[in-house]
Formats: structure tokens, sequence, C-alpha cells
């Protein structure tokens, strides 16, 4: 398998992300059912192999990745490395993880179970240390002016923890 780095003009801007395939035809059938499947159309991608090409900080895991990944969309994450999430319509959704010390904190992710491993990676408990916290959904209760740029993110990601900016919309 290869990794390519995918680019498809929007609207709204450019939505990137990065796609596990055998070859680019593969690839780029892949982005066309994408497309489909979620009635977009789109006038324009571009894809480029990256996985021989990646600076050596975004390397991890990526051999487990080629190997043991089936086709689909993939995400890299500090500090778990990249992250495949295959699904047969790519839909990444916004979580709001709320601890029992009152902190709130936002991540994209395909499932509550992967948006709680990034949670538990992210926020490393001191032995003994207990929390308690609560998955909801991130859309939920979200005023209308923080949705800004949230469907590009939530097109390919990467998954992981995101903040918003007055100014930038919804970082990663």
């Amino acid at each position: 398998m290869n990794l390519y780095e995918v680019e498809i003009e929007r609207p709204h801007g450019a939505a990137r992300g990065y796609i596990v395939a055998p070859t680019e035809e593969r690839a780029a059938e892949l982005v066309i059912d994408h497309e489909l499947d979620l009635s977009l159309a789109s006038p324009a991608f571009s894809l480029e192999r990256v996985d021989e090409t990646l600076a050596e900080d975004w390397r991890m895991d990526l051999d487990s990745l080629l190997e043991n990944a089936p086709v689909g969309f993939a995400s890299y994450r500090e500090p778990l490395g990249w992250i495949s999430h295959v699904a047969s319509v790519q839909m990444l959704k916004l979580f709001r993880i709320e601890d029992s010390l009152g902190a709130e904190t936002f991540l994209i992710a395909p499932d509550r179970t992967t948006a709680l491993v990034i949670y538990c990676a992210e926020f490393r408990l001191d032995e003994g240390e207990e929390r308690q916290v609560s998955v909801c959904d991130g859309l939920a209760g979200l005023p209308a002016d923080r949705l800004r740029n949230l469907p590009t993110l939530l097109e390919f990601g990467p998954v992981g923890m995101v903040d918003f900016d007055e100014e930038c919309g919804w970082l990663a």
C-alpha cells in the first residue's frame, strides 16, 4: 500500500486528507466514490504519493498503516502516529469531552472510542489518579458562529484535538 495526500477544491476552500491505497488510480476512485456518496460535486482534486517523502517526525506507525490498513482514509496525530479511519462513507464527527475537573476538550474522530483513545493519549494520568469523563456530541449547543471551517475538518480530518480560534475557526 501507499499513502497519498488528496486536495479537493471546495467553495469554502481546499479540503486536504490522506488516503491509503495500492495505486494512485485506486486512491482517485475512493475520492470519486466519497464525492458521490456524500452528494458533493467537486470539479477538481489532486493526488500526490507522500509515503516516501514524509518528514521523519511524520513517520510514526507509517509502516504498520501501509502493511495493515485497508484502502481508505487516514490521519496523523501525535502522540499516536497514523490512524486509519475507514468507513463505507468517510464521516468524521466533532466530540466534546467533559472531565470531572470541569475541563472541556473538543476532538475530531470517526467514533466515540477513537475520541477516547486520543483523549487518553493526550492527557496521561499520574499513577493512582482517576478522572471521569463524559463524551458528548460536539455540535450539540455549538453556536452558529463556531461552525466556520468545521465542514472542511470533518471531511478528512486530521483526527485529534481541535481548538476554536476567533479569527481562523477550528484548528487541529
